[in-house]
């Protein structure tokens, strides 16, 4: 195993208040809990006969993603794979983290769809998405072999979120690496294991991108990189790990790591009272909060059956609720008037 110093960064394009992207789960209206047969199948790789006689354009199957961070307080973009003819595509989970709405362009037919999230793999760093109403999408070709130090490689990713796929070129530098990057939020680092290394040099909005081999067959996915001129490097994922993780989220298979899903939202931004309880400092417009009544300014005293004393039980409960359930909620006011209502859970931050 080889290991990378601190001094890489993630790299999707984030901007505007995107601390958010460290916000704990709240979210959106897919349960997770799709038909593995409606979805359709993930292949890992192609029979050498095709393999000889197909012809693979290598931009085939890549797409941008654009995400909405937060409550719109900013935005992140980055790369995606297609997996199958119906949208279900591949990215990192840092390109949708903090997201309440991820939106997919095809460069291949022109197309934007709404993207949900079925589920994600923090420790892995992927994502799996379901495009809404896609067909007969391009898909990507996987190389069913590991690659090796010293081999070329080509890097294609949406870099610094311009809206089109870039080509970069490298070599793969060593395989099993594990690097510390740091948080494009600046709030800290992470450690990735298992990566390729190359030196090809990857920037912000290549993340979820490809990397290819000679015979233009992906063989990892972009997940962090430096393009500094004096030692450029690119990371990725290997393929093979990618579709591991995918493969257990369309089939409904949660784990340690994979967690299925997003998680119910109250449209809420709470801090902590003197006394420990959480106090609601901002109302969504439109959200499940503003709908049921509750304002800005009151201490949300119970959630779904419990007294609140702290925010972090906000969180833990709704951990536990998908968007469209109900709960019942108790706040106080400013006056100090107690109200009680039913709230249909809506989107809130990806974790």
């Amino acid at each position: 195993m080889l290991n990378a110093k601190s001094g890489f960064a993630l790299v999707a394009v984030a901007a505007m208040a995107v601390a958010s992207l460290t916000s704990p789960a709240l979210a959106h209206a897919d349960d997770g809990s799709k038909d593995a047969g409606v979805i359709g199948t993930i292949h890992t790789g192609v029979s050498s006969a095709t393999a000889n006689t197909q012809a693979i354009n290598i931009t085939d199957g890549l797409v941008l993603v654009d995400t909405v961070v937060g409550y719109g307080e900013g935005a992140a973009a980055g790369t995606g794979l297609v997996l199958t003819t119906n949208g279900i595509v591949i990215t990192n989970h840092h390109v949708v983290a903090g997201s309440t709405a991820v939106t997919v362009t095809d460069p291949a037919n022109g197309k934007t769809y709404d993207a949900d999230v079925l589920g994600y793999d923090t420790t892995h760093d992927v994502a799996v998405l379901q495009l809404v109403s896609a067909s007969s999408l391009p898909t990507i070709t996987v190389s069913p072999l590991p690659v090796s130090s010293g081999e070329s490689i080509t890097a294609i990713g949406n870099a610094e979120g311009g809206g089109q796929l870039v080509t970069v070129n490298g070599q793969v530098t060593g395989t099993g690496v594990t690097v510390t990057v740091n948080e494009e939020t600046g709030s800290g680092q992470a450690t990735l294991t298992n990566l390729v290394g190359t030196t090809a040099p990857l920037v912000p909005g290549d993340s979820g991108g490809a990397m290819f081999d000679a015979s233009s067959k992906v063989v990892a996915m972009n997940v962090a990189g430096s393009a500094n001129a004096r030692q450029p490097a690119g990371y990725g994922i290997p393929i093979v790990t990618a579709l591991k993780v995918a493969n257990a989220v369309v089939t409904g298979q949660a784990n340690s790591t994979v967690i299925l899903g997003r998680t119910g939202g109250l449209g809420i931004v709470v801090s902590t009272q003197s006394n420990g309880a959480p106090k609601i400092i901002q109302i969504v417009p439109g959200g499940a909060a503003a709908k049921a009544g509750i304002t800005s300014g009151s201490t949300l005293t119970s959630l779904d059956g419990t007294t609140l004393s702290s925010p972090d039980q906000v969180t833990s409960i709704l951990s536990n609720h998908k968007p469209g359930d109900k709960v019942q909620a108790g706040w106080q006011d400013r006056s100090g008037r107690s109200h009680t209502a039913t709230v249909t859970l809506g989107i809130a931050p990806l974790a």
